[in-house]
């Protein structure tokens, strides 16, 4: 029974760290994408989000980011100047990544399965979900605290409770390694003939996906309530989602969000999708952590409630 109670109150004491801000905006402003993995033949150049090698020669093979621990090469092609624009993006990613510099929490791809009758009836079901949880569900009041400690760099009317839909063919040529990343972000996605729904926000990550009679009101309700509520634990890696290659300049998005009155950039401005001169190797820069006392007392809870967790359950 005290081992029970000591339990109850350490859990107690760490969630009264979290922070206000909504994992979706949180994970905007602070949760760098991990880079992907890609080998090109000797001496060419690209730019982004990668962890650069020599691989076959005139192919390009993509594989996931080293914390996937999945060395499988997820998508391959011959080497081309097209086939480098749809490896860092496509139509798909740029209407995603417009929509989020437009306010909205997440964008619900739905990845067709070429049965109609299906995909319609996951289509509409989506719709008219995800429209009426955007009618009935309230953001959570921002502490003031996080605002000037930096945790969001708008105020909380600033902030849109937004969900719309994105329905992509599995088909499409154009969206080829845009697809493989959605289907590798799970393990056997690539064997349901069913339509699969990928929640996608911050900056550009998939929560999870939605699968065939998965697709239905608990599990929509669970994944949106999960993106617009507060921010329980900052750390990027202990929260569900896997992140994908998309040519935004996010720092970018974030500060003309923050700025009120002016007009958001243009697609164009925040993307860059041509392959340039310079080689980009090893991981990208840990994401700034706000220097704030409240945030390390929680961090160092946090750990000792781990600890004595562990201790409990080896003792029970």
């Amino acid at each position: 029974m005290l081992r029970r109670l000591v339990l109850i109150l350490l859990l107690c004491a760490t969630t009264a760290f979290a922070c206000s801000v909504p994992v979706f905006r949180y994970a905007l402003e602070h949760w760098t994408a991990d880079p992907y993995r890609v080998s090109v033949p000797h001496g060419v150049k690209l730019e982004g989000n990668f962890k650069i090698t020599v691989g076959a020669a005139q192919r390009i093979e993509l594989r996931q980011p080293l914390m996937m621990r999945n060395d499988e090469v997820i998508w391959s092609a011959v080497y081309s100047e097209a086939n480098v624009r749809q490896l860092v993006d496509s139509p798909a990613r740029q209407q995603i990544a417009e929509r989020l510099s437009n306010g909205e929490s997440a964008v619900w791809v739905l990845l067709e399965s070429g049965d109609k009758t299906k995909d319609a009836a996951a289509a509409k079901f989506l719709d008219e979900r995800l429209e009426y949880l955007s009618s009935v569900m309230e953001l959570p009041k921002l502490d003031q605290q996080d605002v000037k400690n930096g945790l969001v760099s708008i105020p909380g009317d600033g902030l849109r409770l937004a969900f719309s839909t994105l329905r992509l063919k599995r088909s499409d040529a154009a969206e080829g390694a845009f697809i493989a990343m959605l289907l590798a972000s799970e393990p056997d996605l690539h064997s349901l003939n069913e339509p699969i729904a990928f929640p996608i926000f911050g900056q550009g990550r998939v929560l999870y996906a939605l699968v065939g009679k998965g697709i239905k009101v608990e599990t929509v309700d669970r994944a949106a309530q999960f993106l617009i509520g507060s921010c329980s634990c900052q750390v990027k890696e202990q929260n569900p989602g896997v992140d994908l290659v998309m040519a935004v300049d996010w720092k970018q998005m974030v500060k003309a969000q923050s700025l009120p009155g002016q007009q958001l950039p243009e697609l164009s401005q925040i993307a860059d999708l041509l392959p340039q001169t310079v080689t980009i190797e090893g991981l990208s820069a840990p994401q700034a952590v706000p220097d704030r006392p409240r945030l390390y007392w929680g961090m160092g809870l946090g750990l000792l409630a781990l600890l004595l967790v562990l201790w409990l359950l080896k003792g029970s």
